[in-house]
Parts: structure tokens; sequence; C-alpha cells
């Protein structure tokens, strides 16, 4: 047994001697089968099946070399292990020889040469496309960068003439060309084109810049953006020309003439059955002098070749759109006034002014702002004053008292304040733009309004109140009327009829002469009485006079001075305000504005000496006057007969004149 392991380690150190010289005739022959595909590679890249079948060959190859080497192997090992051999059991056997069959093939697998195979990428054919494509853009873009950098890239025009892709002396050959024969195109609005030629004004020019230049500052690396971006250059020049040359031909342009101007026409507010809509405006054709001469002239020194009148703002144009503010306002407020109704109440009858009339008489400026046409408003007042009679209404009067007293109103239609009222109703209609309301009525009483500027005469107290503006400017007592001989002086608010400074009071018997006078009813009025001694208390009861009122000399000049005729006198009865002493004439604190008292009664010589003298007047009642507490029993109050019209005399007055 023992030998027989011997004999089985001599044989595996024999094989191992074997294969250490076996694999060097492999060698060899490897790196030729390894040349040869490589080799046909490099010349034709042989197909898959050739790599393969020189594989299987040189694999054939090497399994030759082994079994020849263990053929002798066993050849030379046979005599010594015939007897070891024998002696081995038939496992042991197989055992040996499955291990000589492992062996064989470890050795077979060491001794393969490595074969590297490759294998060829296939690439989709959208993979080539795009390789292709950018291969072509690429040497397009390199191309175009070459080329631009001595020409001009698209969309280019220099100075105003197109120069798209010629190179530098090409640009300067056109751009001589278009000199010599240089005219500029002036388009107009909506008309056709006018020329005016180089020749005409005496074009001359000589540039400053270059071509070259302009070239040179071209992006080349864009190049290819040129294509949707349009380039304008100028080349520096200084141009020379006939201004006055010029000019006339800018005036003969046909566009300049008269019969070939429109003018603009803003939008406008047309009134519907349903309201208000806006008509579209019309810009017209109606160009700017010095406009169209300045663009003209900018155009001519750009060398420009066509120059358009309309979008270099030479006509004149619409300032307001359809949706404009001031247009969405004006309609807003034309709105709101047809709704307005003004209610004017009369003693018998009414009045309505409708929205209708009134936008009859609104008018809307340029910058669509809305008025009311004045005198239209002042017409209306008028034809109500002539329509209309507002005397002998009630008005409640707020005396400086504090208490409100009913005074009947003697003044008359004709006597209303047409401006007063006109400025009412215009303030009344400005009320409403700004949200007021839209509905109003108008009292009689209204139309013949106290206002801010009367003269308050309370006969109870006998004392009255000047205010102008609202503000009291002087207060005085004064001597009304003497009931007991039936000249009561009548309550009522009375206007000043007129003013007369110095006049001459004429009775059944006197003849009194006044400094100032000023009738407010029929022959009763406010005058000087210098004849008196004192005023305010009851010194009317016994010493009265034809029913005027007897004021100081100078509480009569400040009346005179500061209220003209139309202003209101007001008179009235107030029980509670009696006053039981008198004020002595001449007392200075009796009026706030110093008045000198000195000044002399007029006499009847002064008045002849008058450049223009009034009529002289007299105060003679036209019948008896009802006692003092009696409202009168007609529209109209008692009053004296009319002013006697009567030229001065030297006649006396008398020393105890009756008024």
């Amino acid at each position: 047994m023992d030998e027989g392991l011997e004999t089985m380690h001599t044989k595996e150190e024999n094989r191992d001697a074997e294969n250490s010289v076996i694999p060097t005739e492999t060698e060899n022959e490897t790196p030729e089968a390894e040349e040869e595909p490589e080799s046909t590679e490099a010349e034709n890249e042989t197909p898959e099946t050739e790599e393969e079948s020189e594989s299987t060959e040189t694999e054939n190859e090497t399994p030759e070399v082994e079994e020849e080497s263990e053929s002798k192997e066993t050849e030379a090992e046979t005599p010594e292990a015939e007897t070891p051999e024998a002696a081995l059991s038939e496992t042991d056997k197989e055992q040996v020889k499955s291990g000589e069959e492992s062996a064989a093939a470890e050795m077979e697998l060491d001794s393969m040469p490595f074969v590297i195979q490759k294998t060829k990428i296939k690439w989709p054919v959208w993979t080539k496309v795009c390789v292709i494509t950018l291969s072509v853009l690429f040497i397009i873009y390199g191309i175009g960068i070459v080329y631009f950098t001595d020409h001009f890239m698209w969309n280019t025009t220099l100075n105003g003439l197109n120069v798209s892709m010629l190179s530098e002396q090409q640009a300067k050959n056109r751009l001589d060309t278009m000199l010599t024969e240089y005219r500029l195109e002036i388009l107009p609005r909506d008309g056709k084109p006018e020329y005016i030629e180089g020749s005409e004004i005496g074009l001359e020019i000589m540039y400053t810049g270059t071509i070259e230049d302009i070239i040179s500052h071209q992006n080349v690396l864009v190049w290819f953006l040129s294509v949707f971006q349009k380039q304008d250059y100028s080349l520096g020049a200084e141009v020379h020309y006939d201004r006055i040359a010029l000019y006339r031909k800018i005036h003969k342009l046909d566009c300049m003439q008269k019969e070939n101007i429109i003018e603009p026409i803003e939008p406008q507010i047309i009134q519907e059955a349903d309201g208000f809509s806006v008509e579209e405006g019309q810009e017209g054709k109606k160009p700017i002098p010095l406009q169209v001469r300045a663009a003209v002239e900018q155009a001519v020194s750009e060398l420009s070749v066509s120059v358009d009148l309309d979008q270099e703002g030479c006509y004149e144009r619409l300032e307001y759109s359809e949706n404009a503010k001031e247009i969405q306002d004006a309609i807003e407020y034309l709105e709101a006034l047809q709704k307005v109704k003004i209610t004017y109440r009369f003693p018998e009858d009414e009045e309505t002014l409708t929205g209708d009339r009134l936008l009859d008489w609104a008018d809307i400026s340029r910058d669509y702002h809305v008025t009311i046409d004045r005198e239209k408003v002042k017409d209306y007042i008028e034809y109500l004053k002539e329509t209309y009679e507002i005397r002998g209404q009630i008005i409640d009067f707020q005396t400086t008292y504090g208490q409100t007293v009913e005074i009947t109103s003697y003044i008359r239609s004709e006597e209303i304040d047409t401006d007063e009222e006109t400025e009412a109703i215009l303030k009344l209609l400005a009320d409403i733009q700004n949200g007021g309301k839209t509905s109003y009525v108008r009292d009689s009483s209204q139309l013949a309004g106290i206002g801010d500027t009367y003269i308050e005469i309370n006969l109870t107290s006998q004392h009255l109140y000047c205010y102008k503006e609202g503000e009291i400017i002087l207060e005085t007592d004064f001597v009304s009327g003497q009931p007991s001989t039936g000249h009561a002086t009548p309550p009522g608010i009375f206007t000043i009829r007129y003013k007369s400074s110095p006049a001459i009071l004429v009775g059944e018997n006197y003849r009194t002469p006044v400094s100032y006078w000023m009738p407010f009813n029929g022959g009763i009025g406010l005058h000087d009485a210098t004849w008196q001694s004192a005023f305010g208390g009851s010194r009317y009861i016994g010493y009265g006079s034809h029913g005027c009122i007897n004021l100081p000399l100078d509480m009569a000049k400040a009346i005179y001075e500061n209220y003209d005729a139309g202003d209101l006198v007001i008179v009235y009865h107030l029980p509670g305000t009696e006053s039981g002493s008198a004020t002595p004439a001449g007392r200075p604190s009796s009026s706030p504005i110093p008045v000198a008292t000195e000044e002399p009664p007029a006499t009847e010589a002064a008045t002849e000496a008058s450049a223009e003298p009034q009529p002289p007047v007299t105060e003679v009642p036209a019948e008896p006057q009802p006692p003092v507490t009696e409202a009168p029993t007609e529209a109209s109050p008692p009053a004296t007969e009319a002013p006697i019209p009567e030229t001065t005399t030297t006649e006396n007055p008398g020393t105890n004149p009756s008024d």
C-alpha cells in the first residue's frame, strides 16, 4: 500500500515538471492566435464569427499538446510502476484515475490563453441625426463669425438705408449713390407720400465717421440674433442745406394746405332716450407747423430717407378717450341733472323747473366740465317775476332780540333780486354734483328773502339796527309816526325806492328841507330831523312824524352812505321791548360810526346850487293811517302819496315843522 502511494507521489511530481514545460509551447502559440484577429480587426473589423472560430482553434490545439505529454509520461513511468499498480485494488485504481483526470482538466484550464473580445455599439438614428445637425450648425456658426467680421448683419440700416449683408465697400457705394440721389420721403397722416429732393435745398454732406468703425463694433458672436433684431446705425456727418429753401418746401406740402386740414373732434356726449352715450372722437388731420418743421429738419440732418409725421407727433391729437374719467364724471352729472325738479310755490300758483330744461341750459366745456348758462337762469327768473306775484305773503323774521315775528312782505315780484336768485339756483345745481338731493322747493318767501343786508326797525322800542353782510354796522333811536293823528308808521317789509341828498319835504302846511332822504313806502321814508330834540322812548306819541322815521343827522348820513335803492327795510312791532327814556339829539354814543354833526341842514338855496338836484318830495299821507296795533287789511300797506316833484324856493320852512 505504501509503495502504491509512493508511486502516486512520484507520478504527480513528474507531471508538475512536465507542466512547467508545456505552457511554454502554449505561450508561443497563443500570441500568434491573438495577433491574427487583431490584425484582421484593424483592417476590416472582422465579423464576430471569425473571432469565435479562431478562439475555438486555439482551444483545440492546447489539449493535443497535453495529451502528447501525458502519453509520453505514461510510457516512461509504466516499467517502474508495474509492480505497485498490480498490488492496488480496483477501488484505489479508480480514485487514482479520477485524480489524474481532475489534474489534467486543471492543467488544461491553466494553459488556455486570455482572449479580449470587442463588441460593436449600435447608436440610435436620432442620436446620429443630432450629432450631424450640431456639427453642421457649428460649421455655419463659424462661417457666420468670419463673414460678419467685415460685413453688416441682417436687418441693418445705415442712415435709413438698408445695408444688410453688405461689405464695407458695398455699403459705401450704396451710400454714395443715395446721397447723389437723396430725397426725403414725407409720410402724412392718411395721405400720399410727398418728397423733398436734396438738390432742391442745396444739400451738402461731410462724413465724420467711417463704415469700418460701425462694422467693427458689431457683436459677431451673436450674429444669428440679427435675424430677429433690427439694427439702425447712423454714420456721423455734417449736413449743410439751405434752411429757408427747406421751410418753403415744407410750407408747400399738400398736408399743410388749408383745404386738406381736418380739425380733430373730441369724443361727444350724446343724449339718448334712455340716458347718455359717448360718440367716438375723430383725430382729423391738422398738422402742427412747428412740429412738422422740426421733424423734417431732423430727418434731413440725419440723412433719413423717410419721416412719418404721425409717428413724430406732428398732428394735433385727441386729448381724451371715450373712457376718460372727465367724460364719465360729466355723464354722471348730466344724468343727475336730468332728475332734478325745482318747484316754485307762489301764493296762488306754482311753477316746476324740470331737468329737461336744465339740460338745455347745460354747457360742456372742452375739458368736459359741465356748467349751467347763467344768462339762461336769469332769463327764467325774469319770466317768474313777470308771470307770478309774490306781494302780500307772510314772512317769519328773526329779530335782533332773539324773537321771531310774522311780517307781511310788500315786495312785489318785480323787486325780486334776479342776481341773488340766480346764484341760489346755481348753488343748488352745484350741490347735485357733490351728491346733493335732486328735488327742491322754493317758496315765494325765499324769492323775497331777507338776506344779510337790511335795516331793522322796531316800532315798539323806537330803535333800529343796520345790518350789512350779516354784521351790525350801526344802531340808533328814532322817532316814528304819531299814532294819535292817524300817522302811525305801518309795519311790513319794504325796499328803499331811491335816495336823495338834499331834499325838501312838502306837505299841506309845511316845506321842510332835509339832508338825506330815503323813501321805502310811498311817501314814508328815513330822513334826518334836526328839529327833534330827542329820539327814542315814547317821544313819538306826542312829537311823532307823519309816518316817516326821523333820525339824528349823523345816523341819517351813515345810513345814506351804506345803503342803496333796493336794500330791505323791515318794520315791525314787538311787545315787551318798550323803552321809557329818549336819547338826546346829537348824542355821540348813538352810533358806533363817528359821523360829524356840526354840518347844518341843507337849505333850499343849497339845493339850487346842486349840479344834479333830486326832485323834492313830500310826505303827504294818502289816507288816515290805521292804529299802530292793527295789521294792514290789504295786500298793500297804508302809505303816503307818491312824492310830488317841486322846484325849490326860498320859502321859509317854519320853526315848527310837523315832520
